[in-house]
């Protein structure tokens, strides 16, 4: 008995071993990829499984995937939390233990959760090289939060916007009829045969059929594209037709209801614009209360910040201060020209109280209100006033520096 204990102890340990080695395990945390040949005699699978990172505001727009480079689409993908759940999937697929004809499709590329280890292992007799993929700053997460919050900013405007309204309702009508053509295929499926189908098969054959369904839409669209096209260009049209017919929303309650929707659709965009959920509801509630926030206050604070720091007045600077009054003198003088020349002027009252009643009818007409003897003295004073300054001190240093050269010649 002591014998069969310890020979049932030793199988434990051997297959306990076997299985601690049937799989290699490649824990990767940033951008890496691996290439894998063919290896018929290798007793082991790779298993690739990506670290996860902390939360952190750096990874807002952050998105992760897992690139399967491979010829062909002849391999199977199997996903998990951690590789012994990998390893498990992938041993009950060799070996049969649950056949299940109504496997997922593998695709080439899967988007991983940035914040969860993620492990995944690939079966295939093709030559393939697993990347791991790692965009810092996704350009569509940011186009969505971006969109989002133009929709909440933007969703009064846009709710009497009759454009917007011919365009929301072209869509609308277009995914409808899809979905009116989609339930009138269905009723020719016997309803009886396939309630009898999920009810032997399960979930299983449920999601068989809609993976199914999905593929043969996909191969529908992909072969009569020109028929699809001008499929979507006559329901727009038609879609067209009835919002002209209706007109866009006139009643306030109509324009509040769509403008709520567009809060709404804008508010959903931006939560799932990021997987840091927690973020993204943030920017939704700063979004929200920045669109909201009152008036009133920001006024209030505006007006206290002026007053407790108010602004220092600038100083002209001379060029500026002639520059201004110049300007200045020339638009009050065409103010005055352009009145005295209106109804609203008696000009002849004017001209019996002036001195030259000629030279106001000469300025009238658009001639200078200075004469040349004016302009001459004007340009003599400031001429004076120019050279009536305070010598500077470059000017005083320069006179210094002639005499000292001229004393230093009379010694000489």
């Amino acid at each position: 008995m002591e014998f069969n204990g310890r020979f049932i102890v030793l199988i434990l340990f051997v297959i306990t071993r076997v299985n601690s080695l049937a799989y290699d395990v490649h824990w990767l945390s940033g951008p890496a990829t691996i290439e894998r040949d063919v290896q018929p005699l290798k007793q082991t699978i790779d298993i690739y499984c990506y670290t996860g990172t902390p939360k952190n505001l750096l990874t807002l727009w952050q998105t992760v995937k897992f690139h399967i480079k491979i010829k062909n689409d002849e391999f199977s993908q199997y996903l998990g939390d951690n590789p012994e759940q990998v390893y498990k999937d992938y041993t009950e697929d060799s070996y049969g233990w649950a056949i299940n004809p109504f496997q997922k499709k593998s695709y080439k590329s899967v988007s991983l959760d940035i914040f969860t280890p993620t492990c995944m292992a690939v079966n295939t007799k093709e030559k393939h090289s697993i990347e791991l993929h790692v965009q810092r700053v996704d350009l569509w997460r940011v186009l969505m939060m971006v969109v989002g919050a133009a929709l909440i900013f933007m969703s009064r405007t846009l709710s009497g916007n009759p454009v917007f309204f011919y365009l929301c309702g072209i869509v609308i009508g277009v995914s409808a009829s899809f979905m009116v053509l989609v339930y009138y295929i269905s009723r020719f499926i016997p309803g009886r045969t396939l309630t009898y189908g999920l009810l032997i098969g399960g979930w299983t054959v449920g999601v068989y059929l809609v993976q199914q369904i999905w593929e043969n839409i996909r191969s529908i669209m992909a072969a009569y594209q020109s028929y699809i096209f001008w499929y979507i260009l006559m329901a727009g049209f038609i879609s067209f037709v009835v919002c002209y017919r209706i007109g866009p929303p006139k009643n306030q309650r109509s324009k509040n209801l769509v403008m709520w929707t567009l809060q709404g659709v804008g508010v959903v965009v931006i939560i799932f614009s990021s997987q840091y959920q927690e973020a993204s509801t943030a920017v939704t509630v700063i979004t929200l209360g920045t669109k909201y926030f009152p008036k009133s206050i920001l006024y209030y604070i505006q007006a206290f910040w002026r007053r407790r720091f108010p602004p220092k007045p600038r100083l002209l600077s001379s060029e500026e201060y002639y520059e201004q009054g110049a300007r200045e003198t020339q638009r009050a003088l065409d103010g005055l020209r352009r009145y005295c020349a209106s109804p609203d002027c008696q000009q002849w009252s004017v001209m019996l109280r002036l001195h030259d009643a000629k030279r106001f009818a000469s300025f009238v007409e658009g001639n200078s209100h200075l004469n040349d003897d004016e302009v001459i003295d004007y340009e003599s004073y400031a001429f004076s006033m120019e050279h009536s300054k305070p010598v500077a001190n470059s000017t005083r240093n320069m006179e210094i520096s002639d005499d000292d050269s001229s004393e230093y010649g009379d010694e000489d």
